[in-house]
C-alpha cells in the first residue's frame, strides 16, 4: 500500500502541509532573530512591517521553489516533494516568484492596518476581492481539489507539487464545479464592501469611527481599534449577570504597557467622544506594544477597566 502511494506523481495533501509547516517554522525563527535587533524599527513602521516579512518569504520561496534549488524549499526537500510545471521541469525564477505572490498577497493583506478613509473608499472593493476571494479560494482548492492538488496559485501559473524522483503520470483535469465555486467566492468577495459601506453610514458605526480617530490622534498612540459587546457570567449564588462594555485595543509607540495614566486618558477620550459609552458597565483599554512582520510577531499587553460614569467627571 505504501509503495503505491510513493509511485504517485502528484504529492498528497499532508506532505504539502508538512513541508509548509517546516518552511514557516524556519522563516519564523529568522523573523524573531531580526526582531531582536530591529524591534524598534518594526514597531515604528507598524502595519508596513508585514511587507518586510512578505519580501523575505518571497525571496525564500521564490528562489528555492525555482530551478535554482531544483524546485525544493528546505521543507520540500525534507518530505521529498518539489514544484514543477506540466512537463515535470523546475520553474524559472520569474514564474516561481509570481506563484508565491499570488499565494501570499491575500494573507499579507489580512491583518494589515488600513485607515478608515481607505476602508470606506472604492479601494475596499479590490482589497475585499483579493483578501476574501483569495484566501477562501486557496483553502477551498487545497482541501477539495483532490485530482491535481492545485490550489489557486498553482492553477494560475500552471504548476504542480509532486513527489520527487517520480516520473510524470497522466492526471485528470480539475473538476469544473471547483472552478465555478472559486468564481462564486470571488464574486461574493467583490460584493461584501457594498454591505460594509451601508453599515458605515449608520449612526452607531459613525460614532465609533470618530472615537477610533480621536484615540489614534493621541501622541502616544500608533493605532487603535474599538468595539462594543457584552459578557455573560453565571454564578450559583447570584444567577446570571450580563456586563456590557466598550473595548479598545490601543497599539502604543513605546514599550510601556503598564502606563496606567495613558490608559485612563484614553478611556476619558472614549467617554468624551462616544456618549453611548455612559450606558455601558465598563470601558476596557488594552494597551499593546509590539510588531507583526508576517513571518514573526512579538506583543506585550496590559488590560485596564474603568467605570464610564466615574470617568465622566474627570473630563
Amino acid at each position: 500500500m505504501t509503495e503505491d502511494v510513493e509511485l504517485k506523481w502528484i504529492s498528497g495533501f499532508w506532505r504539502r502541509i508538512g513541508a509548509l509547516f517546516i518552511d514557516t517554522l524556519i522563516l519564523g525563527v529568522a523573523g524573531l532573530v531580526l526582531g531582536l535587533f530591529l524591534e524598534s524599527f518594526f514597531v515604528q513602521i507598524g502595519g508596513w512591517g508585514r511587507l518586510v516579512g512578505f519580501s523575505i518569504a518571497l525571496i525564500y520561496f521564490g528562489v528555492m521553489n525555482s530551478s535554482i534549488s531544483g524546485g525544493q524549499t528546505i521543507g520540500k526537500k525534507a518530505l521529498k516533494i518539489r514544484v514543477v510545471d506540466f512537463n515535470n521541469a523546475p520553474l524559472s525564477l520569474g514564474k516561481s516568484l509570481l506563484r508565491y505572490v499570488i499565494l501570499a498577497i491575500p494573507f499579507s493583506i489580512n491583518g494589515a492596518q488600513f485607515s478608515n478613509v481607505a476602508m470606506l473608499s472604492f479601494l475596499m472593493y479590490p482589497l475585499s476581492l483579493i483578501l476574501f476571494g483569495g484566501i477562501f479560494s486557496i483553502f477551498y482548492l487545497y482541501i477539495f481539489n483532490r485530482i491535481t492538488r492545485q490550489s489557486l496559485h498553482d492553477l494560475v501559473v500552471g504548476t504542480y507539487v509532486v513527489n520527487a524522483n517520480v516520473e510524470k503520470q497522466d492526471i485528470g483535469k480539475v473538476w469544473n464545479v471547483h472552478l465555478i465555486i472559486v468564481a462564486v467566492l470571488f464574486l461574493a468577495a467583490a460584493v461584501v464592501p457594498a454591505f460594509t459601506t451601508q453599515l458605515a453610514q449608520s449612526e452607531p458605526f459613525k460614532g465609533m469611527l470618530a472615537v477610533q480617530s480621536a484615540l489614534s490622534n493621541d501622541s502616544g498612540v500608533a493605532y487603535a481599534t474599538i468595539s462594543t459587546g457584552s459578557s455573560t457570567f453565571s454564578s450559583t449564588n447570584k444567577g446570571t449577570k450580563t456586563t456590557t462594555y466598550v473595548s479598545s485595543q490601543v497599539f502604543i509607540k513605546t514599550d510601556n504597557v503598564s502606563d496606567a495614566e495613558l490608559a485612563r486618558r484614553l478611556a476619558i477620550i472614549i467617554v468624551a467622544n462616544y456618549p453611548e459609552s455612559l450606558q455601558k458597565d465598563t470601558i476596557q483599554i488594552n494597551l499593546t506594544y509590539g510588531y507583526d512582520i508576517g513571518i514573526a510577531s512579538s506583543w506585550s499587553n496590559h488590560a485596564y477597566n474603568y467605570n464610564p460614569l466615574e470617568l465622566q467627571s474627570a473630563e
